[in-house]
C-alpha cells in the first residue's frame, strides 16, 4: 500500500504493516499458532487485532491476554470491543495527543469502512512529538520550522527575513519614541544607562509567559475556560517579580548617583513595565487562539519588540512626571 495517497503529517502517513490480523471465529489455540508464525515477519508485536468477514476491526486483546486465555475460547467472545483507532485523515499531532492520553504503544489505523489498513507504533510518535516542538520552536524564535542545521543559508535567510523586516519596521517605533523625549533623556543623561537593563527584562518576562501559555495550549492543559486564573495568577507572578527587582534596582541606582528619586524614577518604571510585559506575553497567544490562529505565531520576537516599545513609553512617561524632582 502506498502511503503517497494519504495527507502530508496525517495518521495515514505514519501507519505501518507490522500488525496481525485475526479473524474473531478462531479460537485461541488457531490464533496463537497463527501468531507463531507471523512473528517472525513482524517487528514488535503488542496487540492481535480482530476482524470479520467485511475485514472490519471489531476487537482488540494484548498478546499477553491472548496467551493467558483458555485455548477453547473463540475470540469474539473474550476480546475487547471498545477499540482506540485512527481514521487516515487525522492530523500527527492529534494523534500524538491520543497516545499520551491513553498510554497505548501501538493504535491501529482504520479507512472510512472502518477495515483495518495499518498500525502506528508509539516509536513513530516520539518521531512526530520531536518534529512538532521544533516547528513551534521555530514559531516562537521566529526563525521558521523548517530551519536546521543542513539548511542552505539562502533558504534560512528566507525563512527568517519576513518576520525580522516587519519587526525592523515596528522597531523603528522605539526610535520614535526616545525622540520625543530627547529634552527629558539630555535633562537627565543618567536615565540612558537603565533603557537597555528596562526594555531587557520587560522582553524577557513577556517571553517567559508566552512559553507557559504556548505550552499549556498545546498540551490542552488550558482552554478558554481558565483564562481568567491563567491571568490573575501572571499578574500576581508580574507583581511579585516586578517588587522584587524594582527594590534590587533602586538600591543600585541610589548608591550609584546618589539619587533617591532616579532610583524611584526606575524602581517604579521596572515594576510597571514588568507586570505589562508579562500580562502581554500572557494576553497575546491568548487572543490569537481566541482568533482561531496558531498561538505559537505570537513569537518571542515580537512579544519582545512590543514590549521594548511599553516599557520605553512608560519610563520616559515617569521621567518626565518627575524630572523637576531629581533637578
Amino acid at each position: 500500500m502506498s502511503l503517497t495517497i494519504y495527507e502530508h503529517e496525517t495518521t495515514g502517513t505514519l501507519m505501518e504493516q507490522g500488525y496481525v490480523a485475526l479473524q474473531e471465529s478462531l479460537t485461541v489455540e488457531q490464533a496463537i499458532r497463527y501468531l507463531r508464525e507471523q512473528a517472525q515477519d513482524k517487528e514488535n508485536i503488542h496487540y492481535v487485532y480482530m476482524i470479520d468477514q467485511k475485514q472490519q476491526l471489531t476487537g482488540v486483546l494484548s498478546v499477553r491476554e491472548l496467551l493467558a486465555a483458555a485455548n477453547t475460547e473463540i475470540l469474539a467472545k473474550i476480546m475487547k470491543r471498545k477499540i482506540v483507532y485512527f481514521p487516515t485523515d487525522l492530523d500527527q499531532e492529534d494523534a500524538a495527543k491520543v497516545f499520551r492520553d491513553k498510554d497505548l504503544v501501538s493504535i491501529p489505523v482504520v479507512n472510512k469502512s472502518k477495515q483495518l489498513i495499518g498500525i502506528i507504533q508509539v516509536e513513530d510518535i516520539i518521531d512526530v512529538i520531536h518534529q512538532e516542538a521544533d516547528e513551534d520552536i521555530g514559531k516562537l524564535t521566529a526563525s521558521g520550522k523548517e530551519i536546521n542545521f543542513h539548511t542552505k543559508p539562502m533558504v534560512a535567510a528566507g525563512k527568517r527575513l519576513p518576520w525580522l523586516i516587519l519587526l525592523l519596521f515596528i522597531g523603528l517605533i522605539s526610535g520614535g519614541i526616545m525622540e520625543s523625549f530627547e529634552e527629558t533623556l539630555e535633562t537627565v543623561v543618567a536615565l540612558a544607562f537603565f533603557m537597555p537593563m528596562i526594555a531587557g527584562m520587560t522582553g524577557n518576562t513577556g517571553t517567559q509567559s508566552l512559553a507557559v501559555v504556548v505550552r499549556g495550549l498545546v498540551s490542552e492543559q488550558l482552554d478558554l475556560k481558565k483564562t481568567s486564573k491563567l491571568l490573575w495568577r501572571e499578574l500576581l507572578v508580574g507583581i511579585i517579580i516586578g517588587i522584587t527587582c524594582a527594590i534590587i534596582i533602586t538600591v543600585i541606582a541610589y548608591v550609584w548617583r546618589g539619587s533617591l528619586m532616579l532610583g524611584f524614577i526606575v524602581g517604579f518604571s521596572l515594576l510597571s513595565t514588568l507586570i505589562i510585559g508579562t500580562l502581554a506575553g500572557t494576553i497575546i497567544p491568548l487572543i490569537l487562539y481566541k482568533c482561531k490562529a496558531d498561538p505559537a505565531v505570537a513569537s518571542g520576537p515580537l512579544i519582545t519588540t512590543i514590549n521594548d516599545i511599553l516599557s520605553l513609553l512608560i519610563y520616559f512617561g515617569i521621567a518626565t512626571m518627575f524630572i523637576s524632582k531629581i533637578m
